[in-house]
Protein backbone atom coordinates (compact mmCIF):
# COMPACT_ATOMS: atom_id res chain seq x y z
CA UNK A 1 0.00 0.00 0.00
CA UNK A 2 1.14 3.42 -1.02
CA UNK A 3 0.32 6.71 0.92
CA UNK A 4 -0.20 9.28 -1.79
CA UNK A 5 0.54 12.71 -1.32
CA UNK A 6 -3.55 13.49 -1.54
CA UNK A 7 -4.93 9.91 -0.64
CA UNK A 8 -3.63 7.53 2.36
CA UNK A 9 -5.12 4.12 1.00
CA UNK A 10 -4.58 0.37 0.70
CA UNK A 11 -3.06 -2.23 2.50
CA UNK A 12 0.51 -2.14 4.27
CA UNK A 13 3.05 -4.84 3.41
CA UNK A 14 4.74 -6.16 6.39
CA UNK A 15 8.03 -6.61 6.44
CA UNK A 16 8.57 -9.99 8.44
CA UNK A 17 6.15 -12.90 6.59
CA UNK A 18 3.27 -13.44 8.94
CA UNK A 19 3.16 -17.17 10.42
CA UNK A 20 -0.14 -18.96 11.33
CA UNK A 21 -0.79 -20.49 14.78
CA UNK A 22 -3.87 -22.54 14.86
CA UNK A 23 -4.82 -21.34 18.99
CA UNK A 24 -8.52 -23.88 18.69
CA UNK A 25 -7.66 -27.45 20.61
CA UNK A 26 -3.99 -27.11 19.90
CA UNK A 27 -1.03 -27.27 22.89
CA UNK A 28 1.49 -27.11 20.45
CA UNK A 29 4.94 -24.96 21.22
CA UNK A 30 4.34 -22.40 19.23
CA UNK A 31 0.79 -21.59 19.96
CA UNK A 32 1.78 -21.93 23.80
CA UNK A 33 4.63 -19.11 22.44
CA UNK A 34 2.61 -16.98 20.80
CA UNK A 35 -0.08 -17.08 23.63
CA UNK A 36 2.59 -15.54 25.69
CA UNK A 37 3.28 -12.74 24.21
CA UNK A 38 -0.42 -11.20 23.55
CA UNK A 39 -2.35 -9.66 26.06
CA UNK A 40 -5.82 -10.71 25.47
CA UNK A 41 -6.72 -14.67 25.44
CA UNK A 42 -8.33 -16.72 22.85
CA UNK A 43 -11.38 -16.82 25.14
CA UNK A 44 -11.34 -12.65 25.08
CA UNK A 45 -10.75 -12.66 21.43
CA UNK A 46 -13.75 -14.82 20.88
CA UNK A 47 -16.01 -12.13 22.50
CA UNK A 48 -14.91 -8.92 21.17
CA UNK A 49 -15.72 -11.18 17.55
CA UNK A 50 -18.94 -11.96 18.93
CA UNK A 51 -19.53 -8.41 19.89
CA UNK A 52 -18.22 -7.15 16.34
CA UNK A 53 -20.81 -9.75 14.86
CA UNK A 54 -23.71 -12.03 16.25
CA UNK A 55 -23.31 -15.55 15.15
CA UNK A 56 -20.66 -18.38 16.59
CA UNK A 57 -16.96 -18.96 15.89
CA UNK A 58 -15.99 -21.77 14.28
CA UNK A 59 -12.22 -20.95 13.76
CA UNK A 60 -9.44 -19.12 15.65
CA UNK A 61 -6.35 -18.36 14.48
CA UNK A 62 -3.64 -16.84 16.33
CA UNK A 63 -0.54 -15.29 13.60
CA UNK A 64 2.16 -13.01 13.93
CA UNK A 65 2.39 -9.56 11.66
CA UNK A 66 6.10 -8.57 12.15
CA UNK A 67 6.24 -8.74 15.37
CA UNK A 68 2.64 -8.65 16.59
CA UNK A 69 0.28 -11.11 18.00
CA UNK A 70 -3.27 -10.83 15.61
CA UNK A 71 -6.15 -13.38 15.90
CA UNK A 72 -7.86 -13.84 13.16
CA UNK A 73 -11.68 -15.00 14.45
CA UNK A 74 -14.13 -16.65 11.91
CA UNK A 75 -17.64 -16.17 12.58
CA UNK A 76 -20.71 -18.53 10.99
CA UNK A 77 -23.74 -16.89 10.99
CA UNK A 78 -27.21 -16.94 8.79
CA UNK A 79 -24.91 -14.05 6.54
CA UNK A 80 -22.24 -16.63 5.88
CA UNK A 81 -18.68 -16.59 7.54
CA UNK A 82 -17.09 -13.77 8.30
CA UNK A 83 -13.31 -13.17 9.29
CA UNK A 84 -12.55 -10.99 12.22
CA UNK A 85 -9.09 -9.41 12.86
CA UNK A 86 -7.76 -8.67 16.80
CA UNK A 87 -5.25 -6.90 17.88
CA UNK A 88 -3.69 -9.15 20.25
CA UNK A 89 -2.33 -6.50 22.31
CA UNK A 90 -5.00 -4.02 22.65
CA UNK A 91 -8.51 -6.06 21.70
CA UNK A 92 -8.90 -3.63 19.10
CA UNK A 93 -10.68 -4.60 16.06
CA UNK A 94 -8.98 -4.44 13.22
CA UNK A 95 -10.64 -2.82 9.94
CA UNK A 96 -7.85 -2.14 7.87
CA UNK A 97 -5.13 -3.98 6.82
CA UNK A 98 -3.00 -1.25 8.21
CA UNK A 99 -4.95 -0.72 11.36
CA UNK A 100 -1.82 -2.87 12.82
CA UNK A 101 0.77 -0.68 11.96
CA UNK A 102 -1.29 2.70 12.40
CA UNK A 103 -1.88 1.95 15.81
CA UNK A 104 1.96 1.99 16.50
CA UNK A 105 2.83 5.19 15.14
CA UNK A 106 3.26 8.24 17.21
CA UNK A 107 3.70 10.65 13.93
CA UNK A 108 1.16 10.93 11.16
CA UNK A 109 2.06 10.50 7.62
CA UNK A 110 1.63 14.30 7.15
CA UNK A 111 4.32 14.55 9.76
CA UNK A 112 6.31 11.96 8.50
CA UNK A 113 6.74 14.45 4.77
CA UNK A 114 7.28 17.39 6.89
CA UNK A 115 10.50 15.97 8.65
CA UNK A 116 11.57 13.87 5.34
CA UNK A 117 11.32 17.64 3.14
CA UNK A 118 12.94 19.13 6.05
CA UNK A 119 15.80 16.46 5.42
CA UNK A 120 16.07 16.91 1.87
CA UNK A 121 14.67 19.07 -0.69
CA UNK A 122 12.33 18.02 -3.28
CA UNK A 123 8.54 16.82 -4.02
CA UNK A 124 7.56 14.03 -2.28
CA UNK A 125 6.00 12.00 -4.32
CA UNK A 126 5.80 8.53 -2.43
CA UNK A 127 4.53 7.75 1.16
CA UNK A 128 4.93 3.81 3.10
CA UNK A 129 4.07 2.77 6.63
CA UNK A 130 5.97 -0.03 7.08
CA UNK A 131 7.71 -2.57 9.64
CA UNK A 132 11.14 -2.69 9.32
CA UNK A 133 12.75 -5.93 10.72
CA UNK A 134 16.23 -4.75 10.93
CA UNK A 135 15.49 -2.06 12.95
CA UNK A 136 12.73 -3.74 14.65
CA UNK A 137 10.59 -0.21 14.05
CA UNK A 138 7.29 1.09 12.33
CA UNK A 139 8.84 3.78 10.24
CA UNK A 140 7.69 5.58 6.78
CA UNK A 141 9.51 5.38 3.53
CA UNK A 142 9.23 8.65 2.06
CA UNK A 143 10.27 8.89 -1.38
CA UNK A 144 11.46 12.21 -2.49
CA UNK A 145 12.05 13.70 -5.88
CA UNK A 146 14.02 16.96 -6.89
CA UNK A 147 15.13 17.18 -11.05
CA UNK A 148 14.62 13.59 -11.72
CA UNK A 149 16.69 11.97 -8.65
CA UNK A 150 14.90 10.21 -5.98
CA UNK A 151 15.77 9.79 -2.61
CA UNK A 152 14.00 7.13 0.19
CA UNK A 153 14.15 9.18 3.39
CA UNK A 154 13.30 6.50 6.01
CA UNK A 155 11.56 7.64 9.52
CA UNK A 156 10.62 5.90 12.96
CA UNK A 157 7.13 6.46 12.75
CA UNK A 158 7.53 6.82 16.75
CA UNK A 159 9.97 9.12 17.52
CA UNK A 160 10.24 11.00 14.11
CA UNK A 161 13.89 10.01 14.05
CA UNK A 162 15.03 9.92 10.32
CA UNK A 163 17.04 6.55 10.50
CA UNK A 164 18.32 6.90 6.73
CA UNK A 165 18.80 8.30 3.48
CA UNK A 166 19.34 6.74 0.32
CA UNK A 167 19.49 7.81 -2.93
CA UNK A 168 18.07 5.75 -5.56
CA UNK A 169 20.47 3.58 -7.73
CA UNK A 170 18.96 4.32 -10.93
CA UNK A 171 19.19 7.52 -10.30
CA UNK A 172 22.58 8.91 -8.29
CA UNK A 173 25.17 6.99 -10.63
CA UNK A 174 25.81 5.70 -13.60
CA UNK A 175 25.74 1.93 -13.58
CA UNK A 176 27.85 1.83 -16.40
CA UNK A 177 30.50 3.73 -14.90
CA UNK A 178 30.96 1.00 -12.16
CA UNK A 179 32.72 -2.61 -13.08
CA UNK A 180 29.95 -4.75 -10.84
CA UNK A 181 32.63 -7.13 -10.60
CA UNK A 182 34.42 -4.95 -8.36
CA UNK A 183 31.55 -4.87 -5.74
CA UNK A 184 32.08 -7.71 -3.36
CA UNK A 185 31.18 -5.93 -0.21
CA UNK A 186 27.26 -5.45 0.39
CA UNK A 187 25.88 -1.96 1.33
CA UNK A 188 24.87 -3.91 4.71
CA UNK A 189 28.63 -4.91 5.58
CA UNK A 190 29.55 -1.83 4.52
CA UNK A 191 27.15 0.20 7.06
CA UNK A 192 29.07 -2.07 9.77
CA UNK A 193 32.60 -1.33 8.50
CA UNK A 194 31.76 2.54 8.94
CA UNK A 195 29.85 2.42 12.63
CA UNK A 196 33.24 0.69 13.50
CA UNK A 197 35.46 3.38 12.49
CA UNK A 198 33.08 6.59 13.47
CA UNK A 199 30.71 5.72 16.54
CA UNK A 200 26.71 6.99 15.66
CA UNK A 201 23.80 6.31 12.79
CA UNK A 202 24.35 5.52 9.14
CA UNK A 203 21.76 8.33 7.28
CA UNK A 204 22.79 7.84 3.82
CA UNK A 205 25.08 5.43 1.99
CA UNK A 206 25.66 5.31 -2.13
CA UNK A 207 27.55 3.45 -4.11
CA UNK A 208 30.14 4.93 -6.29
CA UNK A 209 33.74 5.24 -8.36
CA UNK A 210 36.66 7.18 -8.14
CA UNK A 211 39.11 6.51 -10.68
CA UNK A 212 37.48 3.16 -11.48
CA UNK A 213 37.39 2.36 -8.02
CA UNK A 214 34.24 0.82 -6.77
CA UNK A 215 33.48 2.37 -3.03
CA UNK A 216 31.14 3.31 -0.82
CA UNK A 217 30.22 6.94 0.47
CA UNK A 218 28.56 6.25 3.83
CA UNK A 219 27.25 9.29 5.94
CA UNK A 220 27.10 8.68 10.05
CA UNK A 221 25.53 10.88 12.45
CA UNK A 222 27.44 10.80 15.24
CA UNK A 223 27.32 13.10 18.52
CA UNK A 224 29.89 15.46 17.45
CA UNK A 225 28.17 15.95 14.06
CA UNK A 226 28.29 14.19 10.53
CA UNK A 227 30.76 12.50 9.24
CA UNK A 228 31.37 11.10 5.88
CA UNK A 229 33.01 7.52 5.90
CA UNK A 230 33.94 6.09 2.23
CA UNK A 231 35.03 2.55 1.98
CA UNK A 232 35.92 0.23 -0.96
CA UNK A 233 33.12 -1.59 -2.13
CA UNK A 234 35.75 -4.64 -3.01
CA UNK A 235 37.70 -5.57 0.10
CA UNK A 236 35.69 -3.07 2.69
CA UNK A 237 38.77 -1.13 3.40
CA UNK A 238 38.36 2.38 4.78
CA UNK A 239 39.71 4.90 1.99
CA UNK A 240 38.76 8.23 3.65
CA UNK A 241 36.76 9.42 7.04
CA UNK A 242 35.50 13.39 6.48
CA UNK A 243 34.19 15.23 9.53
CA UNK A 244 32.36 18.62 8.28
CA UNK A 245 33.32 21.58 9.47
Amino acid sequence: MKFKATVLAGAIAFGSAAYGVHAMGTNSEETNKSTQSAKISIDEAKSIALKEVDGKVIDVDQDREGPYVVYEVEVQNQNGEKDIEINGQTGKVLKDDDDLLKEQAKITAQEAETIALGKVSGEMTDLDLDYDDRTAKVVYEVEVTHNGLEQDVKIDAVTGDVLHVQKDDDDDRDDDNINSSQVKVTEQKAEGIALKEVDGEVVSIELDEDDGIALYEIEVQSNKGEVEVTVSATNGDVLEVEWDD
